[in-house]
């Protein structure tokens, strides 16, 4: 299906204006249509390395680091990031 790159923004914006969880939903949805695509090997290395993280935190090994310091530090390297770029 070919779609016009006027009306791919209309569609986004007609999305965009639906509610937080509408929003998430396609969001999976879309992603999941999409990791079909993804190379066997890498999807198994990112696995991997999933699985070894989560075992590092649940031995102790290392600490988890809370979603709003995530997003403060996030928020911070994107500031800094268009400060330079400017």
């Amino acid at each position: 299906m070919k779609i016009e790159l006027s009306e791919l923004h209309r569609l986004a914006e007609d999305l965009l204006s639906l509610p937080p969880p509408s929003r998430a939903y396609l969001a999976d949805r879309l992603v999941d249509s999409i990791d079909q695509y993804a190379e066997p090997e890498i999807e198994a290395a990112w696995r991997s390395e999933v699985e070894r993280r989560l075992e590092e935190y649940e031995e102790g090994k290392v600490e988890g680091i809370s979603s709003e310091e995530v997003f403060r530090q996030a928020r911070k390297r994107l500031d800094e990031a268009r400060k330079i770029s400017s």
